[in-house]
């Protein structure tokens, strides 16, 4: 059936969004982004009841400052200059443009770049970077926004209450997504191909908080641009990158001491020496920091800094387990080619290989992850046994009164002939005797009974 369609002049599309109050004393009542109008569309601020009109790049960069007080008045200054009030009391943002009303008897809205089918979003079609959706949006269908190559960030308004599988299938520059508390339903592949995906907003307690959790996504609960870490612990040769959070936008790096610690025109840090350093990034105009510490090149100072970087105070036990068995797979290589080759040297059978070298077989990684335990005061047990037709090492660990299997090394497997894999596997984390038994084998009688399911 055609769609008969008839302009609506002068469609108000606003998406309020909950905003600190400007540091001056003047709260703001929300700036929202929308995507590319199909039509003709105009930006305003208003500051109380008084509107100024600007550019779609001015309303963009209003936007990515709101979580800003400060750098938000100033940029407001900045564009607006002497037209700008002396005081006022609320800071909002207004977007006007064309739209398309459907006949009463069809379902489908097409408004600007989003298809919306009975309150949901079927189909994104916008280029914009930063995209809010519209207000009576309630879930995200899967593969909304599928394909899309511009989109780098995505606001949901409260009333989305779910997100399907494959919403964000290959949205191959999207780097983080805000959630409110009401979004009560997230599939386990919504980002399956966001590989540039930085992190998340949303509030502490939320679904989304604890998918976020789950799937290892780095979370915040204000849109504040800062580093996904305020202090970095390195050893002298080690390189890593502290991701920027929150932003669509290239940061400029800078170290206060290069011959400590430098940084890359793309923000990886490389440890040169022992001492500290301050690594600072400007994105979009604002400088944020952080400390680097470089240690000296130790075991012991190896097992130091994997519990400065990973371990927090309040962490449980299990979730301690978890990220020292993440950091082992993210930061050490399976000694693949030279086993191949049948040449695999001493070192990495040690938690040496594993630690200081990050290239091992599978007792290195056990030792090393039994190291690390210990200095935890977690009860761990270095395992020998067999698995994959051959002579392997694993762990077992006590959590809550109970013993689990813990095998990091095929936690970390070779996809695809190539060792350089750093996604966390579970399949033999936390397992029972029962699950681990069908892979490995190992003498009953000199470890501990693995009873519990309850990670299985």
């Amino acid at each position: 059936m055609e769609q008969k369609r008839h302009p609506i002049l002068a469609c108000v599309l606003l998406v309020m969004l909950s905003l600190s109050s400007v540091l001056t004393g003047y709260p703001t009542k929300g700036i929202s982004v929308p995507a590319e109008a199909a039509t003709v569309t105009k930006y305003y601020i208003y500051l109380d009841d008084r509107g100024f009109e600007v550019t779609r790049e001015q309303y963009n960069d209003l936007y990515e400052r709101q979580g800003d007080p400060i750098a938000l008045l100033e940029y407001l200054r900045s564009i607006l200059g002497n037209r700008m009030p002396e005081s006022f009391r609320e800071i909002s943002g207004r977007i006007v443009t064309g739209d398309i009303t459907p006949k009463p008897d069809d379902q489908t809205a097409l408004s600007n770049d989003f298809i919306i089918q009975s309150g949901e979003l079927v189909r994104y079609l916008g280029k914009d970077k930063i995209v809010t959706l519209p207000s009576n949006v309630t879930a995200v269908r899967a593969g909304a926004f599928y394909g899309n190559s511009s989109v780098k960030a995505v606001i949901l308004p409260k009333t989305v209450k779910r997100v399907e599988n494959y919403a964000f299938y290959n949205c191959a520059a999207l780097k983080y997504i805000v959630f409110s508390a009401g979004t009560g339903s997230l599939g386990d592949t919504i980002l399956y191909g966001c590989d540039k995906l930085t992190n998340f907003v949303a509030p502490k307690g939320s679904k989304a908080y604890s998918y976020a959790q789950k799937k290892d996504i780095p979370v915040t609960t204000g849109q504040k641009t800062q580093f996904a870490k305020s202090r970095v612990y390195l050893l002298q040769g080690d390189s890593e990158k502290n991701t920027v959070l929150n932003t669509v936008y290239a940061a400029k790096w800078k170290s206060s001491k290069k011959k400590i610690a430098s940084v890359s025109s793309s923000g990886k840090i490389k440890a040169k020496k022992a001492g500290k350093a301050t690594i600072t990034a400007t994105v979009n105009g604002k400088k944020i920091s952080c400390k680097v510490t470089v240690m000296k090149k130790t075991i012991n100072q190896r097992v130091n800094q994997v519990i400065k970087s990973v371990i927090q105070k309040d962490m449980s036990k299990y979730q301690k387990v978890k990220a020292v068995h993440n950091w082992l797979i993210k930061n050490v290589k399976y000694d693949y080619y030279r086993y191949l080759e049948g040449r695999v040297p001493s070192v990495s059978h040690t938690a040496k290989g594993a630690l200081l070298k990050k290239t091992a077989v599978c007792d290195g990684y056990a030792h090393a992850f039994d190291m690390i335990m210990k200095k935890l005061k977690i009860k761990s047990k270095f395992v020998a046994g067999r698995a994959g037709g051959g002579g392997h090492a694993w762990n077992m660990v006590k959590l809550g009164g109970k013993w689990y299997h813990v095998d990091t090394t095929f936690d970390d497997p070779v996809v695809n002939n190539s060792n350089k894999n750093t996604k966390p596997y579970y399949t033999y984390f936390l397992k029972s005797s029962s699950v681990m038994k069908k892979s490995h084998s190992w003498k009953k009688s000199r470890y501990p009974k693995c009873t519990s399911k309850k990670y299985d």
